[in-house]
């Protein structure tokens, strides 16, 4: 977290708007539960996701199995999930917050016996570090605000649904763009 500490990020960690609940299949034909705009953030989950944009592009991470995708992953031993956001944020793209919302949380069923729940964040990206990425990480993309996730190479974690309602109800209220 040094890296956001010497930056003086000024972080919001709630954005307001109206509860909302959708269910779906998802990636890897898993039903998925989403909310966006949760009374409060979850604590005990135990992976983040992160929607940042960069001077009007999204600041996405090609996985080297997966394809692009926003960055994110698992919340360490002790750690919030705030902090793993940014900490996934930088280590997989160099980015570093000037704000950051939690903006929902997202229900994956596996199986019967086995979910998991992951947070959203959208932030807004000051700046980018040339840093050694994550070790999954081939390459940092940036793409236009409107590209379309279901073109080739794009990872299934992005064409799902998830993406597409975060971007479409929540980033308008950031920038003032509709999305469809």
């Amino acid at each position: 977290m040094d890296h956001i500490q010497k930056r003086g990020v000024g972080l919001n960690v709630k954005l307001t708007g109206e509860k909302q609940f959708y269910q779906f299949i998802g990636a890897y034909d898993h039903q998925i539960e989403l909310t966006l705009y949760p009374e409060k953030e979850l604590d005990t989950i135990g992976h983040v996701v992160v929607l940042p944009w960069y001077s009007d592009k999204w600041l996405f991470t090609v996985h080297k199995e997966r394809g692009i995708e926003w960055p994110g992953g698992k919340v360490e031993q002790g750690e919030r999930p705030l902090a793993a956001a940014l900490r996934e944020l930088y280590e997989e793209t160099g980015g570093y917050a000037s704000s950051i919302w939690l903006v929902g949380y997202y229900k994956v069923f596996e199986s019967q016996r086995h979910t998991f729940t992951k947070n959203i964040y959208v932030a807004k990206i000051s700046g980018v570090d040339p840093v050694p990425l994550a070790d999954d990480v081939e390459r940092v993309e940036f793409l236009p605000l409107d590209f379309d996730p279901s073109e080739k190479g794009y990872s299934p974690l992005v064409q799902d649904q998830v993406f597409h309602f975060v971007r479409k109800e929540v980033f308008p209220s950031l920038r003032g763009v509709a999305f469809d």
